[in-house]
C-alpha cells in the first residue's frame, strides 16, 4: 500500500536563492549580460525572466537581445541597475533619499512593481517640510498614487510649516487651492488667508488677478473681526481691492483702524524625537535630541497598569502591548485622538514581551511564542517558532527579516524569520551572550547592546556590537556610558540614542559612529519613564 507524506521545507527556497545569487557573483553559468556604459553585469535568464516583466517579455521572444545573449541599457544609472538586479536575486536593497528618483526610473523600466512599492514606503517614511514637494513630485513622475496621496495628506495637515519653505512659492494655484480648503484641514481661516496673501505676493504681477477668486474658496465669515480690518486699513494689496473689500463688508465684519494682530498659524511642525512613557505624570513625553527638549503631550496613559509592557509606531499611531494580551493605540497624528483598546493578543508574552514593526504587521514575542498583527484585517496571526521567541531577546525587523536575538538561557544565540518564506534559521552568535538587551537597525547594521549576561544576579552590561548581514560578522563597538538593561534603541534623524534603564539613573546617550564613543546627553530626574517601551517617532506637535 503506497504511503504519502508530504514535506514543506521553506528554508530550501532561502537556500535555493543564495546559491544563485553566489553564482551570480561568482559570474558561474550566467547566459546573459546587462551593459550600462562600460559596466557589464553577467546574470541568469531564468532569475531575471522570473523577477522582472520587463526581461520576461524580452527574453521570450526572438530578438537581438535573446539571441546575442546582450542587452544595453542607455541613459540609466548603472549604480540603480547593480541595485535592482541584487533586489531581483535577494529581495534586499539598500536605498538612500538621494538615489531615488534613478533608482524608481530603472525599476519601472524592469518592471518591478513590488520594489517601487518598497522605494514607495521608504519615501513616505522620508515626508518633512522641506522634502514633501521633492517626493510628491517623483510620486506623480512615476504614477505612485498611494505615495501622492500621503504626501497630499502631509501637506494639508502641516500647511503652517510647509508654507515656510521656499518651494511653496512655486506651486501652482490649483495645488494651492486645494491645500487650503481641504476639509481635513485643521487651520483657522485667519491661517489660511494669511498664507494665500503669501503665495500671491510672491508674484503679486501675474497672481493678483486670481487673489479674489481664491479668497472665494475660503470661508470669509470665519475670519476674525480684528484680522479682517487690520488687512483693509493697512495692507496696501488687500486695500487696494476693491472686491476683497466689499466681500469684507458682506461677510459683516466691521472696518476699523486697529494695531497689526498676530495671526495663530498653530502649524503642527513635524517633530522628530523619542517617545517615553513616564509613570510619575501618566502622560506620553516627547524628547527632541536636536534641542534636548522634553514636552508632555495631552495624552494621558493612568489607564496603563505599573507592569512592564511595549511599545511601537505604526502608520501615524503608536501601539502598547501588555503582557496581559491588552493592545491599546492612539493616533498621535490627530489633535483630538483618544486612546483606543485594540483586539487582544492570542497569548500571554510574559513579563519581557518584545515587538517590532514588519511590513505593516506588529510581530510579538515572549515565552516561546510569537505572533503578529495584522494592520489592514485588524487581526492576530500565530507564527510558528519552535522554541524561539523565549524571555529577554531582543526582536528587530532587518531588511525582509525578523530577528530574535539573545534572551534567556540562549546566551549568544541569533536566530532570523523570513516571513515571505515562512522558514527559521540562525545566523552568527553575537560576540557577547546578552539577555533583555536592546536592538535597533542603524547605519544598515543591526546594532544590540547592554542586557545583562546569565543570571539576574549578574550586573548589567554596558558593550555593544552591531551585526553586518552581508558577510554574517559580529563587530564590537564602543560601550555605553553606562551599563544598561530594559531600555531602547532608537535612531532619530540619523543618530543612533540609548534610553533609560531598569534602574537609576533614568538618561539619554548618544553615540557617534565617527568618532565610535558614546555621549550622555541628559539624567530625567523628575519622571520615570518605561525604558523599554521608548520608540523614535516622527509626530506633529499641536
Amino acid at each position: 500500500m503506497a504511503v504519502e507524506f508530504g514535506i514543506q521545507d521553506n528554508e530550501h527556497n532561502s537556500l535555493m536563492i543564495q546559491k544563485l545569487d553566489d553564482m551570480r557573483k561568482e559570474k558561474r553559468l550566467s547566459d546573459f549580460t546587462i551593459k550600462v556604459g562600460n559596466e557589464e553585469f553577467p546574470v541568469h535568464k531564468n532569475v531575471m525572466s522570473a523577477g522582472s516583466d520587463y526581461f520576461d517579455a524580452m527574453l521570450s521572444h526572438d530578438n537581438l537581445e535573446s539571441n546575442t545573449g546582450i542587452v544595453d541599457m542607455k541613459e540609466v544609472d548603472v549604480d540603480s541597475v547593480k541595485v535592482c538586479i541584487d533586489y531581483i536575486y535577494t529581495g534586499n536593497a539598500s536605498i538612500t533619499f538621494e538615489k531615488c528618483e534613478q533608482l524608481l526610473n530603472v525599476a519601472n523600466i524592469m518592471q518591478l512593481s513590488r520594489f517601487c512599492e518598497k522605494i514607495s514606503e521608504f519615501l513616505e517614511a522620508q515626508l518633512g517640510p522641506e522634502s514633501v514637494f521633492i517626493i510628491r513630485q517623483l510620486a506623480v513622475k512615476f504614477n505612485l498614487q498611494g505615495l501622492e496621496y500621503a504626501c497630499d495628506q502631509y501637506a494639508v495637515g502641516h500647511l503652517g510649516s510647509i508654507a515656510t519653505e521656499v518651494e511653496f512659492y512655486n506651486l501652482d494655484k490649483n495645488y494651492v487651492v486645494f491645500l487650503l480648503t481641504h476639509d481635513l484641514s485643521s487651520y483657522s481661516e485667519d491661517s489660511k488667508l494669511e498664507i494665500l496673501l503669501q503665495w500671491i505676493k510672491f508674484n503679486v504681477r501675474s497672481r493678483a488677478k486670481h487673489f479674489v477668486q481664491m479668497v472665494k474658496k475660503l470661508s470669509i465669515g470665519k475670519i476674525s473681526t480684528s484680522y479682517g480690518s487690520y488687512l483693509a486699513m493697512n495692507d496696501s494689496f488687500c486695500s487696494s481691492c476693491a472686491e476683497f473689500i466689499k466681500l469684507l463688508y458682506l461677510a459683516d465684519k466691521p472696518l476699523h483702524k486697529t494695531q497689526k494682530v498676530n495671526v495663530p498659524s498653530h502649524s503642527p511642525l513635524i517633530c522628530r524625537g523619542i517617545l517615553l512613557f513616564d509613570r510619575k505624570s501618566e502622560h506620553m513625553k516627547l524628547y527632541q535630541p536636536i534641542n534636548r527638549k522634553l514636552t508632555q503631550l495631552k495624552y494621558c496613559i493612568d489607564f496603563l497598569p505599573k507592569c512592564e509592557y511595549i511599545a511601537v509606531y505604526l502608520k501615524n499611531f503608536v501601539f502598547v502591548l501588555l503582557p496581559n494580551k491588552k493592545v491599546y493605540r492612539v493616533n498621535v497624528w490627530e489633535a483630538e485622538s483618544s486612546w483606543t483598546e485594540m483586539k487582544s493578543m492570542m497569548k500571554n508574552h510574559g513579563e519581557y514581551i518584545r515587538a517590532t514593526v514588519h511590513n505593516n504587521f506588529i510581530y510579538v514575542c515572549g515565552n516561546n511564542t510569537m505572533e503578529r498583527y495584522n494592520n489592514n484585517e485588524i487581526e492576530w496571526e500565530n507564527v510558528k517558532c519552535s522554541s524561539i521567541g523565549p524571555n529577554g531577546s531582543a526582536l528587530v525587523s532587518f531588511r525582509d527579516e525578523i530577528y530574535v536575538i539573545g534572551g534567556n538561557n540562549r546566551g549568544k544565540k541569533v536566530d532570523k524569520h523570513s516571513p515571505s518564506v515562512g522558514s527559521w534559521s540562525s545566523v552568527k552568535p553575537m560576540n557577547v551572550g546578552r539577555q533583555t538587551p536592546a536592538a535597533v537597525v542603524y547605519d544598515d547594521r543591526i546594532y544590540v547592546a547592554g542586557g545583562y549576561l546569565d543570571y539576574h544576579f549578574d550586573p548589567d552590561i554596558s558593550s555593544a556590537e552591531f551585526f553586518n548581514p552581508d558577510d554574517n560578522t559580529w563587530t564590537n563597538v564602543a560601550s555605553m556610558t553606562i551599563p544598561r538593561d530594559e531600555f531602547s534603541l532608537c535612531v532619530v534623524n540619523n543618530n543612533l540614542f540609548a534610553v533609560g534603564n531598569t534602574s537609576e539613573p533614568h538618561s539619554i546617550e548618544k553615540y557617534d559612529s565617527d568618532k565610535n564613543q558614546w555621549e550622555k546627553l541628559t539624567d530625567f530626574i523628575d519622571i520615570e519613564i518605561m525604558s523599554a517601551a521608548s520608540v523614535a517617532v516622527r509626530i506633529p506637535l499641536y
